[in-house]
């Protein structure tokens, strides 16, 4: 008997199906975020879960879901993307885990597996923003990319010891390790950047005042992140199906947008977080060498 993978996200008990594979938090071999919230504009729950620290799971529930499902859709209009700055979303999640407030709804493995950590009717603690509200009015996506490991001299955080990339047949191949390799939910998956850049393959652009060099997402990321925004705005139509864009200059800005805490749709953590604000980090994901413009024609076909 064949089993038919889920390919449904979920939302105050209310399913979409997206047309692509997801692991739920309630499946076998999946994720739980490892630390939820409550949100202070809704109220079907705990409100003591608003600013406490992470208790047991069975804490978060909804009082009445239909109720909760209304205030959600008015309280979320943006789907913020992240790039997890780890080898895959196995790895991303251990070190979310690691913290004692960090998460994400969602993580995008290298092979396009969605896993959804939660209901989004819960809040986590991923882009706070230039206002600190940022977490409050969004649900967020950590797209799998060591990102700032371009090059091996600057992968401070991991310290590769060599280029983690290398061109194989003409395209430019990710060199996984083992260890996580094995965790992908995609047997002998081979992860190749998308695009590349020229001659040495990665993306250098200046995002919010420094020089982010990255390698771009693999094809199967894109294709199950289309598909995973078109099914957001279905759960939650406050997120528009539009991106950042500058018409002058004819592309996506790369950094902190002006309107960045009333723009409903998809947009990077760079977009509302530029470091502005007192104690706030400047932020750069999705990077330099994420596909805006594919992801904006896309979304412009489905809305028309």
């Amino acid at each position: 008997m064949t089993t038919h993978p889920n390919q449904s996200i979920v939302a105050c008990g209310k399913t979409v199906d997206i047309g692509t594979p997801v692991v739920l938090w309630n499946q076998a071999k999946s994720y739980i975020c490892p630390n939820k919230r409550g949100r202070r504009h809704c109220s079907q729950h705990d409100r003591k879960l608003n600013g406490a620290p992470t208790q047991a799971d069975s804490r978060y529930t909804l009082k009445d879901p239909e109720t909760a499902y209304a205030e959600l859709k008015q309280a979320v209009y943006q789907f913020v993307l992240h790039y997890d700055v780890c080898y895959s979303s196995h790895h991303c999640h251990q070190v979310l885990k690691d913290s004692t407030f960090k998460g994400s709804h969602f993580y995008l493995d290298l092979d396009g597996t969605i896993y959804q950590t939660c209901d989004l009717y819960w809040k986590t603690n991923t882009a706070p923003a230039d206002d600190r509200q940022g977490n409050e009015r969004a649900v967020h996506v950590e797209i799998a990319n060591l990102s700032w490991q371009a090059r091996a001299e600057e992968s401070d955080l991991y310290h590769a010891p060599r280029d983690l990339y290398r061109k194989v047949n003409g395209r430019w191949q990710f060199q996984l390790p083992e260890k996580f390799q094995k965790k992908l939910r995609t047997p002998d998956f081979q992860a190749f950047a998308s695009r590349p850049y020229g001659q040495r393959g990665y993306f250098s652009r200046n995002i919010n005042g420094r020089m982010v060099r990255m390698w771009d997402f693999t094809e199967e990321q894109y294709r199950a992140l289309i598909r995973l925004c078109r099914g957001v705005n279905q759960l939650l139509p406050g997120i528009a199906l539009r991106v950042p864009f500058d018409k002058d200059k004819r592309r996506t800005p790369p950094g902190k947008i002006k309107n960045f805490s009333r723009f409903k749709g998809i947009l990077g953590h760079a977009h509302v977080q530029g470091g502005t604000g007192d104690g706030i980090k400047k932020k750069y994901d999705p990077g330099s060498a994420f596909n805006w413009g594919r992801l904006r024609h896309a979304l412009q076909r489905q809305s028309g």
